[in-house]
């Protein structure tokens, strides 16, 4: 329905706009009818927009919950060796998660007071932390929680717990570092193709080819404006797929 709406705006808009402009204005004729080209032009641009939106509208949850997630695992490591180094320092576990709460670690100070609120509701500490665990988007937080959980409910050292949780996720964060390298390795080679050579060598040619009769207009202001144009989106979208690559665990 949504999709649909979008779509039969978007193509009427188009068709009233059309009308009024004799650039777009004209008309094709099928036998003995005339169909104007702004009630073909303007249904096409209307479903190809509409339908960029709704894809855009249909991915939107999936992208705010992988921003929550990216913040979570950025903050994650700290978050637990605050909680180790008080923990055996000698504070009690639920001080330990008001000082997370009330501390700027992003969406776990968030997720941690929501933690509080329900135990000091009356709710036990392992059942909101269980709770926790199951909705909370990240896999690294779920596992460092039902690792909490364990200890707590069978009693055994929630420190010695906790180390091994840090020490896994910092073999995975080293890990993860090695990959985003193997990664940037090629992309760096691409973006000095395609960025910094292909434009350099292209601006060289395109002055040598508009000194030779006829051939005036490659070396025009609108053509080097286009120019410029691609390059900016070219590096913009190496920037947005190099920042797409970078690990959730490497951190601000």
């Amino acid at each position: 329905f949504t999709f649909l709406s979008m779509s039969i705006g978007i193509s009427a808009l188009m068709i009233m706009g059309g009308s009024r402009n004799q650039l777009v204005g004209g008309s094709i004729n099928i036998g003995n009818a005339s169909i104007s080209t702004n009630t073909i032009i303007g249904p096409a641009i209307g479903l190809i927009v509409a339908l960029f939106l709704f894809i855009q509208i249909i991915s939107y949850p999936k992208v705010i919950v992988n921003r929550r997630v990216k913040d979570i695992d950025r903050n994650l490591l700290f978050v637990l060796r605050t909680i180790l180094v008080q923990i055996r320092s000698g504070v009690p576990i639920f001080d330990t998660f008001v000082s997370i709460a009330t501390s700027d670690y992003g969406e776990i100070s968030n997720e941690f007071r929501m933690v509080i609120e329900k135990v000091r509701a009356g709710k036990p500490v392992i059942e909101s932390l269980e709770e926790l665990a199951v909705r909370n988007p990240s896999m690294y937080f779920r596992r460092a929680l039902w690792q909490l959980v364990n200890a707590l409910k069978s009693g055994s050292n929630v420190g010695d717990n906790l180390e091994n949780v840090i020490n896994a996720l910092s073999k995975e964060q080293l890990v993860e570092i090695r990959r985003y390298q193997s990664v940037l390795n090629p992309l760096a080679m691409m973006y000095m193709m395609i960025a910094v050579i292909v434009p350099s060598l292209g601006i060289t040619v395109m002055i040598i080819l508009s000194t030779f009769p006829g051939m005036e207009a490659i070396g025009s202001e609108s053509v080097f404006w286009a120019l410029l144009g691609g390059v900016s989106f070219m590096q913009f979208m190496f920037m947005s797929v190099i920042k797409s690559k970078r690990p959730n665990l490497m951190g601000s």
